[in-house]
């Protein structure tokens, strides 16, 4: 429960809802305290026309902000529709968590707020003259902030939703995932070593789901509590269920100890997420070039331009593992993540439905070469293992012959790499 509550606290600021609120809140405190903060300025300023007319334009303000919010959240929910039906509805939640988006419309809100409390303080007579020019000066301010958030929003407008846009969100997501895999091998704990035979295994007591965090921290003072030792046996992504341990506990006193902390740590979920799990953004990014490969779509560029983006976040995830950090766990051992599962959850799949097309099958080989030479200690045998897959499956359905003999010729370079 303590790892739920965390991850929804953490996630908060993902939410438009929450940056929605507090923008509105700070425009009711704004347009609220212009009566209190007119008092505190001893110039007295002799601005009539300014006071007199805030009122005519926080009416402008209100009646176009709503008709702009309307708009923002019509054009919001056609960008959802177009993801869902062009490349996955797994970059929904990526969409849902853009910053930009969020603080237009946040922005928009609480604008409406401040000018609506305004004109209800103007017309019960709350604001003295000096309430009057401050509220005109507060009202100059949200202007200037409108303006420029409407500048922004429409260059947002120009690439939200779009293909590139979607697949540069989900890249990037990916990379941070990879990335802190990398520098936190066993999930910053031990290497994993053969587990005891009288080891105590600890099964979830829910009902079946995806883990989405692990929390080694509390494992390990929960190890050190019970004097135990901790043998995680899944890692983020992983199904899971009741006759599914998730992990073992070795130490004499193993069978005697309390399973409730260790389960608390490891939260458990209906769908999978992109913060630990760097297998899924790879499944992510495959879906949306399985899409643009369907025969409906057939668009080989968007698969393409996929391959790419794995290849990069591939190239960040090996950068990491040449500089890892500093195991911070000592009773407990993490598993491994194992590239050869990155491989099929990313290549294998694009070769599968892009078997037929020569253009995508060259890019699956030259970019399997890349990683091949450029990091053979970590890449080359799973290089070479998916190389030889993916020419195979493009064999079954290519017949010219000079299309043929090309991707051989291409598949025996990463395979090359591996022999030397």
């Amino acid at each position: 429960m303590i790892l739920a509550v965390k991850k929804y606290v953490s996630r908060l600021p993902e939410k438009i809802w929450f940056r929605a609120m507090l923008f509105s809140l700070g425009a009711i405190a704004a347009a609220a305290a212009a009566e209190w903060v007119g008092p505190l300025i001893p110039y007295e300023a002799d601005l009539e026309i300014a006071s007199g007319s805030v009122g005519d334009i926080l009416t402008i303000l209100a009646s176009s902000m709503l008709a702009v919010i309307a708009f923002s959240v019509s054009i919001m929910v056609s960008a959802y529709g177009s993801a869902t039906s062009t490349a996955t509805p797994r970059t929904i939640a990526l969409m849902l968590a853009d910053d930009r988006s969020q603080n237009a419309l946040s922005t928009f809100l609480g604008t409406f707020l401040f000018s609506i409390v305004g004109i209800i303080g103007l017309s019960a007579g709350y604001y003295d003259d000096q309430g009057r020019i401050i509220l005109f000066f507060a009202t100059i301010l949200v202007i200037v902030l409108i303006t420029g958030t409407l500048i922004n929003w429409i260059q947002q407008l120009s690439t939200f939703g779009r293909m590139n846009d979607l697949i540069g969100r989900v890249e990037q997501a990916t990379s941070k995932a990879l990335r802190w895999h990398g520098q936190h091998p066993f999930l910053g704990a031990q290497p994993p070593v053969e587990i005891p035979q009288q080891a105590c295994p600890v099964s979830c007591d829910i009902a079946s789901g995806v883990v989405t965090s692990v929390d080694m921290g509390r494992l390990e003072q929960a190890a050190e509590k019970y004097g135990v030792t901790v043998h995680l046996s899944i890692h983020p992504g992983k199904l899971v269920y009741p006759a599914r341990p998730l992990l073992y506990l070795s130490g004499e006193d193993a069978n005697g100890v309390d399973p409730q902390p260790f389960r608390d740590a490891i939260l458990v979920e209906h769908d999978r997420s992109f913060d630990q799990d760097p297998r899924f953004g790879l499944v992510v990014l495959s879906e949306i070039a399985s899409r643009a490969l369907s025969p409906a779509v057939n668009d080989p560029g968007t698969a393409i331009s996929v391959l790419v983006s794995g290849l990069r976040c591939f190239e960040i995830f090996a950068e990491a593992c040449a500089s890892p950090e500093d195991a911070r766990c000592s009773r407990v051992h993490g598993p491994a993540i194992e590239t050869g599962d990155l491989f099929t959850d990313f290549f294998i799949k694009i070769a599968r439905d892009g078997a037929a097309v020569v253009e995508v099958q060259q890019r699956i080989q030259l970019c399997l070469l890349a990683l091949a030479q450029s990091w053979p200690d970590i890449f080359s045998a799973d290089a070479s293992e998916a190389s030889r897959n993916a020419l195979a499956r493009a064999l079954e359905h290519i017949v010219h012959e000079q299309d043929i003999e090309d991707l051989k010729a291409r598949s025996q370079k990463v395979v090359d790499v591996e022999e030397r």
